[in-house]
């Protein structure tokens, strides 16, 4: 028993020091971001000599494919090349495909931003809405819709005037007015739901208003932090909606810039 004991121990230290030594490789590897085809042999030469079974690769493979996520992240554009590697280091790892989602979703921003900044944007596969002939979708934000509405009404300008008692029991008021009613406004929200940008529609659906605007019928856009107000020839008021992430403002201004162009 107390052999065994010392084997396990043993081979609990040989697979954590194979697998610090396989990261080390990895990291010195990719240390410009770019794994040549020389590289990429040695490293799968690597992963089998380690004597490492499939799920230590693979936890190695998901703290190698973090410090790769955070090192294309860092200059805020994610490059043809990065994407590259990193599609290499999953090969190589085989990093479950739910992992490898979560990991790298936080880098479609930076992605989407790169492409615009060379003049094209790849179209998303499914935006949940029906498309039309030609039409290709992307974009999809979650957003909430805000418009000015009445909140309650307010009297104003009244006056009880002078009381004069003429008798005992019997007074006459002089100077009243009524009051005039006005409204109380604030921009308030009014549904939320998806904002979906396409090529010749920006498109809301919520959960209590749907609205499409055709792009050929925005004349402005007013783009803010935490907000986009769309104004267009056939609203009867700008349109203004709010970010649930405001990390993608400027994302999502650059895109509807680009399919006005």
């Amino acid at each position: 028993m107390f052999q065994q004991l010392i084997d396990s121990v043993k081979d609990a230290l040989r697979r954590s020091q194979g697998k610090d030594a396989l990261r080390t490789i990895f990291r010195d590897a990719l240390s410009d971001m770019v794994l040549t085809p020389h590289e990429i042999q040695l490293l799968r030469s690597e992963v089998a000599a380690h004597g490492l079974t499939a799920d230590d690769v693979r936890e190695v493979g998901i703290a190698v494919l973090k410090d790769a996520v955070g090192a294309a992240k860092a200059d805020g554009l994610v490059s043809d090349t990065d994407m590259k590697t990193i599609n290499e280091i999953v090969a190589l790892t085989q990093v479950p495909s739910t992992t490898v989602g979560e990991l790298i979703g936080t880098m479609t921003l930076q992605r989407k931003m790169y492409e615009l900044t060379r003049g094209v944007i790849t179209p998303l596969a499914d935006a949940g809405i029906q498309l039309r002939a030609g039409e290709l979708a992307y974009w999809v934000e979650q957003v909430g819709l805000y418009e000015e509405k009445v909140i309650r009404r307010e009297t104003v300008g009244g006056s009880r005037g002078v009381s004069v008692r003429i008798m005992r029991g019997v007074s006459y008021r002089f100077g009243s007015s009524r009051g005039q009613s006005v409204p109380v406004t604030a921009t308030v929200e009014v549904a939320r739901g998806e904002l979906v940008i396409t090529s010749h529609r920006i498109v809301f659906k919520g959960d209590r208003r749907t609205a499409t605007i055709a792009v050929d019928d925005i004349i402005g856009v007013d783009p803010y932090t935490n907000a986009i107000v769309i104004h267009a020839e056939k609203l009867k008021q700008p349109m203004q909606f709010r970010y649930l992430n405001a990390e993608s403002a400027e994302l999502v201004a650059q895109i509807v810039a680009f399919v006005m162009r």
